[in-house]
């Protein structure tokens, strides 16, 4: 149910109050005009508009007592907690990070060292056929020698 203004000037309460948004208690302390800084937190202008209500005896002094349960100390610490959680789960997933990307270069190294070992067999391997066929094309020029040696006629003289 949208909130109406005119009906919780009407009647207020605690209990209407505590179900308000921040802008909705922004409205509520702007048509009394209670004094408050933008920039705070519901809480605290909600308490800045039941203390103003209690003052105007539009509401008992008792709702101060159990209207607001969570001191502002206990707020602080909590919102240092969640950043301080934050915090560590940032780090945690800056060492994943950091460990994937590890993970990653030593996986880049070992394709490249594979690479460089299959080029240099790839690279010893022509070596080795370029050795056979010298060495084949050198005991063809040596037959020849020889059968020159032994049938000078045959060779061509």
């Amino acid at each position: 149910m949208p909130f109406n203004l005119d009906k919780f000037v009407a009647s207020p309460s605690v209990e209407e109050l505590d179900s308000l948004k921040k802008s909705e208690i922004v409205k509520v302390a702007k048509h009394y005009g209670i004094e408050f800084q933008p920039l705070m937190r519901k809480d605290e202008i909600k308490r800045y508009v039941l203390e103003y209500l209690v003052d105007e005896s539009i509401l008992p002094s008792t709702v101060l007592e159990t209207a607001i349960t969570v001191p502002t100390d206990n707020t602080f610490e909590l919102k240092r907690l969640e950043m301080e959680m934050n915090k560590e789960i940032r780090l945690k997933e800056m060492e994943r990070e950091r460990e994937r990307e590890e993970r990653e270069r030593k996986e880049r190294e070992m394709q490249m060292q594979k690479e460089k070992e299959e080029r240099e067999m790839q690279m010893q391997k022509e070596k080795e056929e370029r050795e056979m066929q010298k060495e084949k094309e050198e005991r063809e020029m040596q037959m020849q020698r020889e059968t020159r040696k032994i049938c000078p006629q045959i060779s061509g003289g």
